[in-house]
């Protein structure tokens, strides 16, 4: 339980025992100037509030609080009934009573909320009916009815925003997961597979031409050293997420812009005599909003990696941004399509997670031939304020 949370609870306990305080004055005041109950019905309603509070403690089951509570409760009415009705009805119980069935009704599965409204519904009306006197009984069973269906009307109301508040958080979890196994896709598919091209080209030119192999191991070593540090950005940003309490919504993966997009493209060509990275001038002096700024980037560097994947023997590969009608128009094509190539896999992620991070923001993206052993990749996300 964070601080937060901790402190909500503590204030919501304060403010029940403020209510059970004032109840049981009601209690007291009621028999001191008119004689209506008795002191004994005002400890016993403390007694059955201070059982309803328990449900507070850690690892506590409100159900069984909530039993608990009404089982005390009708004991009282059959000793009042046994006693030959003897009137100590607590307006602090009847209020305790209430508490649990809201707290009950608002998160029980369904079947413990019928049985739950149920056992409410004849413990909080049969209490007037058992314990006073045959004048005042049908007059105050009348109330207690009135207030049930008050409670009733309240904990339906707090268990429908409890759903709501339930299916917001299980989505923005979804969510989450969702984000963080695209990015950990992005990261570790991308450096992996410069890895492997890298390791085959140095067994390819092994035998005819040692001399170049070196030049394959520093590539495999600058991926792997890239990938590592990838890591550790996504576990720092992870961590500091976990530390998080502000529960502002902040953006819980590693930041990256279009600074970025020159980067992993000079790593997909070190030689510069194939790719080719053309970024209008407006787009450099653009306020793009973070989430668009990283999505060009992680669109060009998924069609990057796939161009890896499953052309290897492409020739010539342009990027290019530029806008178009206050969208960001990201375009990345190859030539090459269909070679063969031991790292294809047509069960990736790759592709859909593209898509799902466009679709998010509002945008489209189309990827597919572009004539005869040509590949294209166009993605079109609206350009965003800046924030």
């Amino acid at each position: 339980m964070n601080a937060g949370t901790r402190r909500g609870r503590n204030i919501l306990v304060g403010l029940e025992l403020l209510a059970y305080l004032f109840w049981a004055l009601c209690d007291a005041a009621l028999v001191l100037s008119s004689g209506f109950g008795s002191t004994s019905g005002a400890v016993y309603g403390l007694f059955v509030a201070g059982i309803v509070l328990l449900r507070y403690r850690t690892g506590t089951r409100p159900l069984a609080v909530a039993a608990i509570a009404f089982g005390l409760s009708a004991c009282g009415s059959i000793v009042a009934l046994l006693t030959g009705g003897i009137p100590f009805l607590s307006l602090t119980e009847l209020f305790a009573l209430a508490v649990i069935t809201v707290s009950t009704v608002r998160t029980a599965p369904v079947r413990a909320v019928i049985a739950a409204a149920a056992a409410s519904l004849c413990v909080i009306v049969s209490m007037p009916l058992l314990r006073l006197p045959t004048i005042e009984r049908e007059l105050f069973a009348s109330l207690t009815l009135v207030g049930w269906a008050g409670t009733m009307i309240v904990a339906t109301a707090a268990r429908e925003l409890w759903q709501r508040r339930s299916a917001r958080l299980a989505q923005t979890r979804n969510d989450e997961r969702l984000e963080l196994a695209r990015e950990l896709h992005d990261t570790v598919a991308h450096h992996v597979t410069a890895i492997v091209v890298a390791a085959q080209a140095g067994v390819v030119v092994a035998g005819s031409r040692p001399e170049e192999a070196g030049r394959a191991l520093e590539a495999i070593e600058r991926a792997g050293a890239e990938a590592l540090d990838g890591m550790r950005r996504m576990v720092g940003v992870l961590r500091s997420g976990a530390r998080d309490d502000t529960g502002d919504g902040a953006v819980r993966t590693p930041g990256h812009g279009l600074d970025d997009i020159d980067d992993v493209v000079a790593r997909f060509d070190p030689d510069g005599g194939r790719a080719r990275l053309e970024i209008a001038p407006e787009v450099r002096t653009a306020r793009l909003g973070p989430a668009v700024a990283a999505t060009a980037f992680r669109v060009v560097r998924e069609a990057l990696t796939n161009v890896h994947r499953h052309a290897p023997g492409a020739s010539r590969v342009t990027v290019g941004l530029h806008l178009q009608a206050g969208r960001l128009v990201t375009v990345v094509h190859n030539d090459g399509t269909g070679t063969e190539n031991p790292l294809r896999d047509p069960g990736g992620y790759g592709l859909a997670g593209m898509r799902e991070r466009v679709e998010a923001l509002g945008g489209s993206l189309h990827a597919g031939a572009d004539g005869p052993g040509r590949w294209i990749v166009v993605a079109e996300v609206p350009a965003g304020d800046g924030r």
